[in-house]
């Protein structure tokens, strides 16, 4: 039997080996429990990471819902309060840990009227414990022109996600600003060129009146003093005074035109004409002239007999006076020619001269406004260098073309084409027409002239008395409808420029009060919204300034009341 000393140290023995589990089951359990209690810290971290992503997430969709939202209103409307308004309260109710306050420049938004535009939440946030404030700036033309103030918990968001996503707010906002003042600034040169446009037509209106008014006293003159006796030597200076008189005209002509023509303002006149009718002009015009340089001037045509020509024969005539006046001057001895042939697509034009040419770098400038060739050393040639240019320009608006060949000491040709269409007319149609305005007694019509001016009396009374008229005289509107409530006239002659009352008003009055007999505008007006005013206010034809007497005498014609010669 074992000794009692040896089951003693056999019990200590269990003994000591039951403390020794005891102690390692308890550190064991001490081990896992502050394991679990590290993985209850790290599930309780991973909770509140995933929570805050969560939180991100939807804070990031809301912003992006009102910037889809505002940007389709932006795209509609302009900025204004009731829209800033709205912005600002959807910002602040994406979380209740951010909100925010917007600062718009009201100067370059109308429709804004506050500097700064915030909601309560945001002054209660800003000043409430842990929160962080931020600014935003609004930026235009790298220019800062506004801001976007946060508060923020960050506690929940950290300010710098904030920040990126408010910043795409304050893109939006810029955007819609730039936007905004691109209109407005579009607006305001729209009003601009739109004022400028008026104030071109009304300057070009004023001035053609202004000049063409005594020009019509200066060229009317002249007329009437080549019916009086003048000896030798007054009928040289009478024709000096005449030719002096037609180059103002054509020079004034030009520079009216040309500025008509570069604000878009000239429009053509379509008519009905005979190529006799042009011919007669312009051998009118240069012959005379030719014959003083001793140069041949002839004109030929090729089937253009029997012809009529549909189009503006005001525009045409001056491309053919300012090419055939070009030729003439520059041209010493020889000839200049001009041949017209009528083709299936129009016009082809062609005016020779034997002068002293043109060289290769003067052709590249021809056609430009105020240029001249100066096709000498020295300048011996008169002009404003505009005629080429309107030529151009005049060729170009009728749908044709225009170009040159030039040979230094040959000479130069002029190539135009001008698509008009031409119909067949009988032969004894212009005939007949001048014969019947010879033979016509206008001495029993009973005529008014309206005319505020004394020297455009004195002239057309002239013109009048040589057809056996004594018309009545009115001097501004508010007289011609006194004379014409008194008495009824077969034809009025009506300026449209007057104190007291115009000419419009005055026909107004005369078409309101049933007065149906012809009104002739007096005009020195040219543009076709001045030629269309006349009509709308009930006038029947217009006689433009400077007239001559065979001008008046065809409108006499026209509007004779016992005639019915309309067609002429």
């Amino acid at each position: 039997m074992p000794s009692s000393s040896a089951i003693e140290r056999k019990l200590k023995r269990e003994i000591a080996a039951r403390k020794a589990a005891e102690a390692l089951l308890e550190q064991k359990s001490l081990e896992l429990f502050n394991a679990n209690q590290q993985l209850e810290v790290a599930l309780k971290q991973t909770e509140a990471r995933s929570e805050a992503s969560f939180k991100r997430l939807e804070f990031q969709q809301k912003i992006e819902r009102i910037l889809i939202h505002f940007g389709r209103i932006f795209l509609r409307a302009n900025l204004d309060d009731v829209l800033v308004v709205d912005l600002v309260n959807q910002l602040s109710e994406v979380t209740e840990d951010v909100a925010c306050a917007i600062a718009l420049p009201s100067e370059l938004l109308p429709a804004v009227t506050q500097s700064h535009y915030q909601t309560t939440k945001y002054a209660q946030l800003i000043v409430a414990e842990g929160c962080t404030t931020s600014c935003i700036s609004i930026e235009l033309e790298q220019k800062v022109i506004g801001k976007l103030e946060l508060g923020v918990i960050e506690t929940t968001f950290d300010m710098d996600f904030v920040n990126s996503q408010m910043s795409l707010v304050c893109e939006l906002l810029a955007s819609s600003i730039n936007r905004q003042v691109i209109n407005q600034r579009l607006v305001e040169s729209k009003d601009r060129a739109e004022a400028s446009e008026r104030s071109t037509r009304e300057f070009l209106a004023m001035i053609n009146h202004e000049l063409r008014t005594p020009l019509n006293g200066l060229l009317g003159s002249v007329e009437l003093l080549a019916d009086t006796g003048l000896s030798d030597a007054q009928k040289d200076l009478h024709h000096n005074l005449s030719q002096s008189g037609q180059l103002l005209r054509s020079i004034i002509n030009d520079l009216l035109d040309f500025s008509k023509i570069d604000a878009g303002m000239l429009e053509l006149i379509e008519s009905k004409f005979s190529w006799n009718t042009l011919e007669s002009t312009l051998k009118s015009i240069f012959e005379h002239k030719a014959q003083e340089k001793q140069i041949g001037f002839t004109i030929k045509t090729q089937n253009l007999d029997s012809q009529q020509i549909n189009g503006d024969l005001e525009r045409i005539t001056q491309i053919f006076v300012n090419l055939i006046g070009n030729a003439i001057k520059f041209t010493d001895k020889g000839d200049v020619s001009v041949h017209v042939e009528n083709s299936a697509n129009g016009l082809q034009v062609s005016v020779t001269d034997t002068g002293i040419g043109i060289s290769e770098s003067a052709q590249k400038k021809l056609f430009q406004p105020f240029t001249q060739a100066d096709r000498s050393s020295s300048r011996n040639y008169e002009g404003t260098g505009l005629g080429l240019a309107i030529c151009r320009r005049l060729v170009e608006l009728m749908g044709g073309n225009i170009s040159l060949e030039s040979e230094l000491g040959v000479g130069t040709t002029f190539h135009v084409f001008l698509p008009l269409k031409t119909e067949l007319i009988e032969e004894k149609t212009e005939a007949v027409q001048a014969d019947s305005n010879q033979t016509l007694d206008f001495s029993a019509l009973k005529v008014l002239v309206v005319d505020d001016i004394k020297m455009n009396q004195v002239i057309i009374t002239k013109m009048l008395s040589k057809l056996g008229i004594s018309p009545d005289l009115a001097v501004n509107g508010l007289e011609a409808v006194e004379h014409a409530s008194q008495q009824q006239y077969d034809i009025i002659f009506m300026d449209c420029r007057m104190p007291v009352m115009d000419g419009f008003e005055a026909t107004k009055r005369l078409r309101s009060a049933e007065y149906r007999n012809p009104i002739v505008a007096l005009t020195a007006g040219t543009t076709t919204e001045e030629r269309q005013n006349c009509y709308d206010v009930g006038m029947d034809d217009i006689l433009s300034k400077p007239y001559t007497a065979k001008d008046l005498t065809q409108t006499l014609a026209k509007w004779g009341p016992n005639w019915g010669l309309e067609a002429i």
